[in-house]
């Protein structure tokens, strides 16, 4: 059906009601994101916060509605120990509203009152935390925070979450009303470094390895296998060391051994990388963490590849259990060339030969020699094969 005018001038005016709504903002892009579905459906619990919200996205969440006050206490904390005005502070951050709302991916629905109201809170939330995280004299006697641990550790999932930030201009801008005569020349950075230790460098400066080759240019991802776990490669003759202060790409494979950066597992481990390898997935940066947490996937299939690990010092495990599984995907595979000349390696005729006589005599040990009994029965039944053989022979000579 053919559209008429009216039809066309409607659909017309519709349309450009939609491209006027679009932000025009492109100074500052999207850089907070929804976590992709695929990663959530694998860890629901890993991309969620359990204690506090932070920014929009996940402010209507019901259990976290008791941090609010928490969070006013924290703002009233605030007020007191600095001489600008509440009004001032709604002013500072009205400034950035346009841009605040752009860095996130999706829409707010939030009316304007509504979303400096929350953009005010969390951000000097967070810089109350932080400045009571760095000076232990800050905190009320009463702090919930600082004196139940397991608040704690929740507080840290929550602060590492992809969905769960404030833009960093935010907190840094609302930082500029502190006493700096304070603060004796201790910066954000600084504060955030002790709050975050090892996670905060890393979440806002991952290590990008110099003089990069990508490894799609060596290996297409379509066409490779990663390697083989662990235990596999060390029946192939593979050995095993750890590097000492290395970071997540000194991975070296040279003279028939492994060298593998050490790798602390416990109860954030998970929610830290899961968010990382999110962020990547959005197309932000090079995805070289999700390499690193495939490579490790690959060598980790089963608990006893996981205890090799331990025993080699490779993983320091703190959560008591000897279970990890990690599924994930990537076109840009930053290891390739490793995992190329680890499985040239363990399937060269002499390695593949020495795995199969290991795994053998592996299976000996487990079904014949595991205690004396087996023994005996194997030893019995070998006797017994020998004389029937012996027995035969003599038959057959009778005979002639």
């Amino acid at each position: 059906m053919a559209l008429d005018d009216a039809m066309i001038e409607t659909l017309t005016s519709k349309i450009d009601h939609k491209l006027g709504a679009l932000s025009t903002n492109t100074s500052y892009p999207s850089c907070i994101y929804r976590v992709p579905d695929k990663p959530r459906k694998a860890n629901e619990a890993a991309c969620t916060p359990r204690l506090v919200s932070i920014g929009p996205l996940h402010r209507q969440r019901g259990q976290l509605q008791g941090m609010e006050s928490y969070k006013l206490r924290c703002l009233r904390n605030f007020l007191t120990r600095i001489t600008v005005k509440l009004c001032d502070l709604v002013r500072s951050v009205a400034k950035c509203e346009s841009i605040v709302r752009g860095c996130y991916e999706d829409k707010i629905n939030l009316n304007q009152e509504q979303f400096l109201e929350v953009i005010l809170l969390d951000g000097i939330f967070i810089v109350e935390v932080f400045l009571k995280n760095f000076f232990p004299r800050l905190r009320e006697e009463s702090d919930i925070i600082f004196k139940n641990r397991w608040m704690w550790s929740d507080l840290l999932h929550d602060m590492l979450l992809l969905e769960n930030q404030l833009p960093i201009y935010v907190i840094d801008n609302l930082f500029n009303f502190v006493d700096h005569s304070f603060l004796n020349r201790i910066t954000l950075h600084d504060l955030a470094h002790e709050f975050f230790k090892d996670f905060l460098l890393f979440l806002h400066n991952p290590p990008v390895p110099l003089n990069r080759k990508r490894s799609s240019l060596l290996f297409p991802a379509m066409n490779f296998q990663y390697t083989r776990s662990a235990t596999e490669l060390k029946q192939a003759g593979v050995k095993f060391c750890h590097v000492e202060d290395g970071d997540f790409f000194d991975v070296v494979f040279i003279n028939g051994e492994l060298r593998l950066p050490i790798l602390i597992v416990n109860d954030l481990t998970e929610t830290f990388f899961g968010n990382i390898i999110a962020f990547e997935q959005c197309g932000y940066c090079w995805r070289d963490i999700t390499s690193y947490v495939i490579l490790m996937d690959s060598l980790i299939n089963t608990p006893e590849d996981v205890d090799l690990l331990v025993n080699h010092g490779i993983i320091k495990n703190e959560l008591g259990e000897s279970e990890a599984e990690v599924v994930t995907e990537t076109d840009e595979f930053y290891f390739a060339k490793v995992c190329g000349n680890l499985n040239k390696y363990s399937r060269d005729p002499f390695h593949e030969f020495k795995a199969k006589w290991f795994r053998w005599r592996r299976m000996l040990r487990r079904n014949y020699f595991g205690n004396p009994w087996s023994f005996i029965s194997l030893l019995a039944a070998f006797v017994l094969l020998i004389l029937t053989v012996i027995q035969t022979v003599c038959s057959i000579l009778q005979v002639k």
